[in-house]
């Protein structure tokens, strides 16, 4: 280490710590006092005192003025120490002006070798450092001008047609998110041909995957995703959907599973795999293909495409630089200044980083390419050249529908549901039995050679129902839909309503009064019509009046709206009721007397449906105890074969909902009761 002369240091040393207040650093590195105090100390070079001094690697911040005798000069000041032949720089405008010690003493104008000091940059040589303790750290200052990596932040994107993007419905995807679902883009049949051969690797925007994938995606099925270590893009493969798979869990040895009616597809159909690399911006996509992304011919280049050497003879100027994935050139340096800082490196604007001018969103938008991969020799050649599909399109889309496709199916569904009163917001029919109901369902679900196709919630069908019951004849059950109208159904009757039924292998017919009379005439079990004509010939009068006049004004006081009109056809509801009850036995219970029968039977499902539906929807009251029309209720309620076709109140109270709200599209027997029709 090397010391400073002897006579430089006895004068510092006998100096009194005031004097040194008034000494100032000229730009040239000497020290001068201010008012000429000190003139043995005009010559006097920073250098000569410490030649030992540490470079320092930023500013410092000052130290508390009572130490400031006990310091550097230099250092007092932020000032770099002397290095090489030229003098140290002090800048404009960095000392401490608020200080004491320079409150009043300005510095003289730079003098003319100070000012071309800023023409080259400082040469720092490193010294032998001294262990002096050091004030904290400052931030590390650049030694030169690098570029440096910014984050671009990218002009908004303009909104387009945000009224349509709103009314799009959108869908994922597995690893995709925001597909649209729109039915028929522009040249959808183009798309799915390109998509579906994937004869080249074709480049897609991001608007023009959202909207053409959807409608390609039952051709494959995802197998894998890929990440980059050190790169954003994603790569994503998928298999031909006819490769199939095995499957994922053992086939079950539980003879108590339930198995499903699946018929395994035939496995290896194909060979085709692709893969979908994501690419999150337009440099990305520009860094790994060497070429722009498509649409973006009129933008600005990227400092990526800009640097890229265009070769004239190839079509589309595609870039052939092999040495295209190295670094990005470096921009051109500006000059340091006192610091080893750019001057501009204050402003955001100014800072030396890598940008492009942005153009329309097409930077900041993703990029999707198409390819197939497998070399597996999928072209049956063993060459490993990727092969074609094995079969159509078509069969692809005889496999498996697009998500387009069953998106709108299930719109139509909802639809159709709809208007047959089946808002999923809103209760709903009920499918199956319930109750007693339930239990005779099951017990009558065995193959026989007389078939029942009914429905728990329907009134008409548990007229037959109760028949059956009574005569106790052997009969198969089979609940239908009759909104669907299952084929099964419709062979039996072909306007697909319910009750109908099928005796041997091709007989049937349908409607509630005609089955009970075929029935009747079968002379199996016991009887509901009575066997004297006259009377018989009564109660098929009186069954007439109950379709003719009951039923339909029960279904009008139900749908009925408004609160005059439910009080009108409830008392002409009551009338019609008490014309029944004034030509029943007067003695009953029933109507012929204690035992039931075939007017019975045709009245039981409304009079139960009375305390069921009416009273809660539309406040039917109980009859009066004692009454005859109370003692026909509960004979009613209490037989046996009623009882066993009935099932809970909830199955009633929901079922009916979709009547007492009057919705569209109810049933036929709705429509004909507010048009003013008789039942169909």
């Amino acid at each position: 280490m090397q010391q400073a002369s002897s006579p430089v240091l006895q004068q510092l040393r006998s100096l009194h710590p005031g004097a040194l207040q008034t000494l100032h650093q000229s730009p040239d590195g000497t020290l001068y006092p201010h008012n000429q105090v000190l003139p043995e100390l005009q010559n006097l070079h920073t250098s000569d005192v410490y030649q030992h001094q540490y470079a320092l690697s930023g500013p410092q911040h000052p130290p508390p003025p009572s130490h400031a005798h006990a310091l550097p000069v230099h250092f007092e000041q932020h000032a770099l120490p002397p290095s090489g032949p030229y003098p140290p720089f002090q800048p404009a405008g960095y000392q401490h002006g608020a200080s004491p010690r320079f409150m009043n003493a300005p510095p003289p104008p730079l003098q003319d070798h100070a000012q071309q000091y800023h023409a080259s940059p400082p040469q720092t040589v490193q010294r032998p450092i001294q262990q002096l303790p050091l004030p904290p750290p400052a931030p590390p200052i650049l030694s030169a001008p690098q570029p440096l990596p910014r984050h671009v932040e990218q002009a908004p994107l303009p909104h387009k047609q945000e009224s349509q993007e709103e009314d799009t419905p959108l869908s994922n995807h597995g690893q995709f998110q925001g597909l649209k679902l729109i039915p028929n883009p522009p040249d959808l049949e183009q798309w799915r041909e390109r998509l579906f051969h994937v004869d080249d690797m074709i480049t897609l925007t991001e608007e023009q995957f959202q909207t053409y994938f959807p409608h390609i995606d039952n051709v494959y099925s995802h197998r894998s995703t890929q990440r980059h270590k050190r790169k954003r893009f994603v790569s994503h493969y998928w298999d031909c959907r006819l490769k199939g798979r095995p499957p994922g869990t053992k086939k079950s040895t539980d003879p108590d599973k339930k198995k499903r009616k699946r018929v395994a597809r035939e496995r290896d159909l194909c060979d085709v795999k692709i893969k979908i690399t994501e690419f999150f911006d337009r440099r990305e996509y520009e860094e790994q293909l060497g070429r722009r992304p498509p649409g973006t011919e009129n933008d600005p280049p990227s400092p990526i495409a800009s640097n890229m050497p265009i070769n004239p003879g190839l079509s589309g100027g595609q870039n052939q630089n092999p040495q295209f994935f190295g670094q990005p050139p470096l921009l051109p340096q500006q000059p340091a200044g006192t610091w080893d800082v750019p001057p501009n490196m204050g402003s955001q604007s100014g800072m030396n980083m890598q940008e492009y001018p942005t153009s329309s969103g097409s930077s900041s938008k993703k990029f999707y390419t198409f390819q197939r991969v497998n070399g597996n020799g999928g072209n049956g050649k063993g060459d490993g050249v990727a092969g074609p599909h094995k079969h159509t399109l078509e069969e692809s889309d005889r496999v498996k529908k697009n998500s387009v496709i069953r998106w709108q199916a299930k719109i139509d569904k909802d639809d159709r549901r709809k208007m047959q009163g089946g808002d999923s917001s809103k209760k709903t029919y009920h499918k199956k039995a319930t109750g007693n109901a339930l239990s005779t369902v099951k017990n009558h679900s065995k193959e026989d050679d007389l078939k029942l196709y009914g429905s728990a919630f329907c009134p008409f069908v548990q007229r037959v129902w109760i028949s059956l019951e009574h005569k106790q004849i052997p009969y198969q059950y089979i609940e239908v839909d009759p909104y669907k109208k299952p084929q099964s159904l419709l062979d039996v009757n072909p306007r697909g309503l319910v009750p109908a039924i099928r005796h041997g292998p091709t007989w049937s017919t349908h409607e509630s009064t005609v089955i009970m009379e075929y029935l009747e005439d079968l002379q199996t079990g016991s009887h509901l019509l009575p066997p004297d004509a006259q009377t018989r010939a009564t109660s098929r009068l009186w069954s007439d009046h109950v379709n003719r006049n009951i039923i339909p004004w029960f279904y009008k006081l139900l749908q009925s709206q408004d609160s005059n009109d439910q009080v009108s056809h409830a008392k002409e509801l009551r009338d019609q009721i008490g014309k029944l009850v004034d030509a029943a036995d007067p003695k009953g219970p029933f109507f012929l007397g204690p035992q039931i029968s075939f007017v019975d039977v045709q009245i039981a499902p409304w009079v139960l449906r009375l305390r069921r539906v009416l009273g809660p929807y539309r406040g039917w009251p109980e009859a009066e105890e004692g009454s005859r029309w109370k003692r026909w209720i509960d004979a009613i309620e209490a037989d046996r074969s009623v009882k066993m076709t009935t099932s809970t109140d909830e199955l009633y109270l929901d079922s009916y909902e979709r009547y007492a709200e009057n919705r569209p599209g109810t049933s036929q027997l709705a429509d004909a009761v507010n048009s003013g029709r008789g039942l169909p």
